[in-house]
């Protein structure tokens, strides 16, 4: 099924449009694989600063299911090393701008082996009233904290501006060169404190309202996460 998420993005997830993935109320995931969260506890972090406009997409039943997909062409996880303005695209009447997210790479199952031993995670910045940005890079920063531990399914952004529009400040956030990733709408996870130690919490799409197959044992985080994907043998 597909499903409508409060989001912006320069252009619609490749795999979207496949029709490669279908969706059903029944579970079909293999069951989850224990794993255990992060040695050092996660920072709460607050996924506020993703909300925007809306935007459609496919549901994918399990994360072995959306790493699987021919769509998803980057799969990693990591720690976040901080965020930095992005490039805007400009088009008549709409500027969108940007954010990049920079995570130091710690297990990568498809894509990003090439680079710096960093991943570049581009992510839209929508704005508010008077075209002034909803949260700033200072708010991205407060929100999640450097050294949050995440989880990234995606496909390189565009290179190219849409129909009508251009890109300024192409290389804004990123080494020249460096390829910027795109997250799906279910596939940026970070792993998140609560009182009894850690969870796994969605971007812009909440865990509890994502099929059952990713809301199993949410409290082995990223590292439980992580052993499913191995356990799945997901692979280029």
């Amino acid at each position: 099924m597909s499903k409508s998420l409060k989001i912006l993005a320069i252009a619609v997830f490749a795999g979207l449009s496949t029709g490669a993935c279908t969706s059903s109320t029944t579970d079909t995931a293999a069951p989850a694989q224990e794993g255990t969260a992060s040695a050092t506890p996660a920072g709460k972090i607050d996924t506020s600063v993703f909300r925007g406009s809306e935007y459609d997409y496919m549901v994918f039943e399990s994360p072995e299911e959306l790493a699987g997909t021919k769509g998803t062409t980057a799969v990693f996880t990591g720690d976040v090393e901080g965020f930095s303005q992005g490039r805007v695209v400009s088009s008549p009447g709409l500027e969108e701008k940007h954010v990049v997210m920079k995570v130091s790479l710690s297990e990568t199952f498809k894509g990003t082996r090439d680079g710096d031993g960093f991943a570049y995670v581009e992510l839209p910045q929508p704005t508010c009233a008077g075209d002034v940005p909803c949260a700033t890079i200072a708010d991205f920063t407060r929100a999640i904290p450097a050294g949050t531990k995440v989880l990234v399914f995606g496909e390189p952004a565009p290179e190219a501006a849409p129909p009508g529009g251009r890109l300024l400040d192409d290389d804004a956030g990123r080494p020249a060169g460096a390829r910027l990733i795109q997250p799906h709408p279910q596939g940026l996870l970070f792993e998140s404190a609560t009182a009894t130690g850690a969870t796994v919490v969605g971007a812009y799409e909440e865990v509890e309202n994502m099929p059952e197959a990713w809301r199993k044992n949410p409290s082995s985080g990223i590292g439980g996460l992580t052993a499913r994907l191995k356990t799945a043998e997901i692979r280029d």
